[in-house]
């Protein structure tokens, strides 16, 4: 039995979402990809607050935030959103 037969259904459910998500980031011009993926912990796994990512890309806080709420938007309109919706609440 191959690594991937073994997996669970978790982590294949984990894996799917995560390739439609990056699926979805590849459509956003890079500065907003490079926010959701800061804000989220998408790359290391360490959701960053406001300041912190705005410090790491060289932005304001007031340019982080309007790029991250752009970027929301855009995602909202690129078509089947079908089971990334319940993580996309920007609250």
């Amino acid at each position: 039995m191959t690594r991937h037969q073994r997996r669970s259904p978790v982590s294949a459910e984990q894996a799917q979402l995560n390739k439609r998500l990056r699926a979805v980031l590849a459509r956003l011009p890079e500065i907003e990809r490079k926010v959701l993926e800061c804000r989220m912990g998408l790359v290391d796994g360490e959701p960053k607050k406001p300041g912190e990512t705005a410090s790491h890309l060289g932005l304001t806080i007031n340019e982080m935030k309007k790029i991250e709420a752009r970027a929301f938007s855009r995602i909202r309109e690129v078509g089947n959103l079908k089971g990334l919706a319940k993580h996309l609440d920007t609250k």
